[in-house]
């Protein structure tokens, strides 16, 4: 599924998060573009390799910063992020060894991190927010 970001609708209010929101969702958008246009499965997967590590860095991210501000659900919000991670590793995983389409990925990242960021990143928004955080 392509994917087009839009601040209105998925932006948290935190800019540097929303950031790394939307350039998550570009990866996700090509690797898409290599399977369906391109038809390129080793582009695809060096994509998602790539992807599982940008994202990777922005949960790093997100958890440093809710440690400084003291975000109360940042134990939970990190065990979510830990998850999607070995879920996105083992799909690679299969994928590369053609146990699953590889449009799997890319259609549950998407799924997952749109529904993660429009929920629970939406909760740790407001604490940063109100410690300066914009």
């Amino acid at each position: 599924m392509a994917f087009t970001w839009s601040s209105a609708e998925h932006a948290i209010g935190v800019s540097v998060f929303d950031e790394e929101h939307q350039r998550l969702a570009a990866l996700m958008s090509q690797v898409h573009t290599a399977l369906k246009e391109k038809e390129d499965r080793v582009l695809a997967q060096n994509l998602m390799g790539a992807l599982i590590y940008e994202t990777w860095v922005h949960f790093d991210h997100e958890e440093r910063v809710m440690e400084e501000v003291g975000f109360s659900e940042r134990d939970a919000h990190a065990a979510e992020h830990a998850a999607l991670i070995q879920q996105a590793k083992e799909m690679l995983q299969k994928v590369q060894r053609g146990d699953i389409s590889p449009q799997a990925m890319p259609d549950f990242l998407m799924t997952w991190l749109m529904s993660h960021v429009q929920i629970t990143d939406r909760r740790y928004a407001e604490c940063m927010q109100q410690r300066g955080y914009r």
